[in-house]
């Protein structure tokens, strides 16, 4: 699978890069407590000091690792987004095959994505700091690209009469709305799970198909 590509200025590659067993074992714990952290009490109650309390180190110890806590948030936020997309790279495999089951196909995709990110520790706060905190919005944007061409070359495949530009337009927005869908679906249980993603996947076939 492909990296996203991240800006430099976002300093996501440690400040020390752990090349020994100890060291990337330290670098994985600071990343499991920012989770753990993320996925008990949110975005807000992240910082370095509780980063490293809740792991055991020390604050050297963390900015051995990481500038601030962005750079950790970018690390992780890159990691549930390559998670997301590998999902993604498995289910446009069928697409050309099966043009006529779009609404299926993106159907079980939103079911997937939402998985993912359900499982993922703290991929609920990490897609709000995606999109709320302006130096991590690269990113998401990145992978929403990223998505969106795989999108367009299944998606050429199939009907190879639309015009690039008109298909990757289609395949952009049917991404964004069915990430959309996936926030609110994290963000509130007031609405029945299953209609969503039904109704959803409807609307990602009425933005794709010509």
């Amino acid at each position: 699978m492909k990296e996203i590509s991240v800006p430099e200025s976002l300093s996501e590659r440690p400040v020390v890069e752990p090349r020994q067993r100890r060291a990337k074992a330290t670098y994985r714990s600071l990343l499991g407590a920012a989770q753990q952290i993320l996925a008990e009490e949110g975005l807000e109650a992240l910082n370095s000091n509780a980063i490293v309390e809740r792991a055991g180190l020390t604050a050297p110890t963390f900015y051995r690792y990481f500038e601030d806590k962005h750079a950790i948030l970018a690390v992780l936020g890159r990691e549930l987004m390559e998670a997301q997309n590998a999902a993604l790279e498995t289910a446009a495999a069928d697409m050309p095959e099966a043009p006529g089951e779009l609404a299926r196909l993106s159907r079980d995709l939103l079911r997937r994505t939402l998985e993912i990110t359900e499982t993922f520790e703290g991929g609920y706060a990490l897609m709000v700091s995606l999109r709320a905190i302006p130096s991590l919005r690269p990113i998401r944007l990145a992978s929403h690209a990223y998505v969106a061409e795989i999108l367009t070359g299944r998606f050429l495949e199939a009907f190879p009469e639309v015009p690039r530009a008109d298909a990757y337009d289609r395949c952009r927005l049917s991404v964004e709305i069915g990430y959309a869908a996936v926030e609110m679906l994290l963000e509130t249980a007031e609405c029945d799970r299953e209609r969503v993603l039904e109704r959803t996947a409807e609307a990602v076939r009425a933005a794709i198909e010509p």
